[in-house]
């Protein structure tokens, strides 16, 4: 016991020598007008940015909701006719606002907006804000993500890249080490004070993004997602903090520290941002649209559409449907044979389809893969991906969307098949039925992905974000003793 409160007294005394050295620092920092500025400049920007990106959000809520509406309309007002008719109709069905999109919008400037659904075909969605290009990670516009994932770092460098290397910050560290404060001592107050800046740069952004994005409606897993994103960005900013310590601890002069960490700034969160995408979609590269089309075309002249009586497939078809009702003509039948190929040629039409989408999926799925091996050189591709995700703007957030409309069109599509099927008309006349009565409890609901889901397939990302701060903290930790042994 009596060797205890020593121990205690000794631990009280250097954490409260941290928390001075800490405080000392804060105060240095803010007499620094010139980052002062910056940061100012900087929550200007991504607050505006958020504003803007929130209104723009509100339009296009109310927008997609009145061509919601006026599909509904247009499809109800289509009358008694018959029900395959209104498959070639179709109507469009537009994307989910994600209200997170103001702070990170991810991809959503890149992908469509709104799906065509009708019979016999899965369409691409369409309107895309930007034309995407090849790879569907790139990302050029200004947001308050970026800020947090481009600028923020190099404000953190730029505040503390002097702050143990130097000759005035060399002088002031023999002082203090002089006056009996441990290496540790001065590391620690120092990386504390710096974290400490770099956390209130955070919640003053989002701050001022609060209020422009609560007028969009957040929901509970919206507020629980912002929570998860503001802990993700705090964990990169602490990544930063401490690599930026620790290298200024490990060189002598200012401008070598500066050199070395504006070095691993450009390539961490501009270089490799860049390259990873583009070397992804060499790897793996996505088929043109034309070239897509084609394939699919071909691929389906080898099963039935519904149309062709001359399809083998729907010869075998017709020959198992005359042997299971005992009859020899498809007039006997007791159901529509017109219905009965319309349905076989969905599945098989829908079938094809799937195969060639998900073999696109399956690529954009290795070039995530690739990219986040890049993450082993920058912690920004691993933030990206876990920030995009939680927005819930990244690409499975759209593949979501995707996969949804296309549950929607093809119950739609079939229940019309269905009721051609099920009622058995005169030879060379056709059933028609109200659609909208038809149709009514057919209906679609957009899907997003559950938090918990996301999160756990974002938890590489997280892991590779811990390793990166754990390799951090270590760095400040060798650098710490390195600055202790130093003469």
């Amino acid at each position: 016991m009596s060797d205890a409160h020593p121990n205690l007294a000794k631990s009280a005394s250097a954490l409260n020598q941290t928390l001075t050295v800490a405080a000392t620092q804060l105060k240095l920092m803010w007499r620094e007008r010139r980052l002062l500025w910056l940061a100012l400049t900087l929550l200007l920007l991504a607050g505006a940015s958020v504003t803007t990106g929130a209104a723009r959000l509100a339009q296009q809520t109310q927008e997609r909701q009145i061509v919601a509406e006026q599909e509904a309309r247009l499809w109800d007002s289509q009358g008694t006719i018959d029900p395959h008719a209104a498959a070639h109709v179709g109507r469009a069905v537009p994307a989910p606002v994600r209200p997170l999109a103001a702070l990170d919008p991810g991809i959503t400037d890149f992908v469509g907006t709104s799906v065509f659904i009708e019979g016999h075909a899965q369409n691409p969605a369409r309107h895309r804000p930007i034309d995407a290009g090849t790879a569907l990670s790139r990302f050029n516009s200004f947001s308050a993500a970026w800020a947090l994932q481009v600028v923020a770092p190099l404000l953190i460098i730029l505040a503390g890249f002097a702050s143990l290397s130097g000759d005035v910050a060399r002088e002031t560290l023999r002082q203090e080490l002089g006056s009996g404060a441990s290496a540790h001592v001065l590391i620690g107050g120092r990386l504390i004070a710096l974290v400490t800046a770099s956390l209130l740069l955070l919640i003053a952004l989002l701050a001022v993004s609060l209020p422009a994005m609560t007028e969009h409606d957040l929901g509970t897993a919206d507020i629980m997602a912002l929570v998860a994103i503001v802990a993700v960005y705090a964990l990169y900013l602490l990544v930063f903090c401490a690599i930026t310590i620790g290298v200024s601890a490990r060189f002598s002069t200012a401008r070598t520290s500066l050199v070395v960490l504006l070095g691993f700034w450009a390539m961490a969160t501009l270089l490799a941002p860049r390259v990873a995408p583009a070397l992804a979609e060499s790897l793996d590269p996505t088929p043109t649209a034309p070239a897509f089309r084609t394939a699919v075309i071909e691929d389906a002249k080898n099963g039935a559409n519904g149309h062709d009586p001359a399809d083998k497939r729907l010869d075998a078809l017709r020959a198992e449907m005359l042997s299971r009702y005992h009859v020899k003509d498809v007039d006997d039948l007791p159901v529509s044979f017109r219905g009965v190929a319309l349905e076989f040629g969905e599945a098989n039409s829908t079938d094809t389809y799937n195969r060639h989408f998900e073999r696109i999926y399956t690529t954009y799925q290795r070039q995530a893969v690739t990219q986040r091996a890049f993450a082993a050189l920058s912690p920004t591709l691993a933030l990206q991906a876990a920030s995009r995700a939680l927005a819930r703007t990244d690409f499975p957030a759209h593949l979501a969307f995707l996969r949804g409309v296309e549950d929607y069109r093809y119950r739609l599509i079939q229940t019309l098949n269905l009721e051609v099927k099920q009622h058995k008309t005169a030879s060379g006349s056709k059933h028609l039925a109200d659609i909208a009565t038809l149709t009514r409890s057919v209906a679609y609901s957009p899907q997003q992905p559950p938090l918990g889901h996301i999160v756990a397939a974002q938890s590489v990302n997280f892991a590779i974000l811990l390793v990166w701060m754990l390799l951090a903290l270590g760095l400040v930790f060798t650098s710490a003793r390195h600055l202790g042994s130093a003469p």
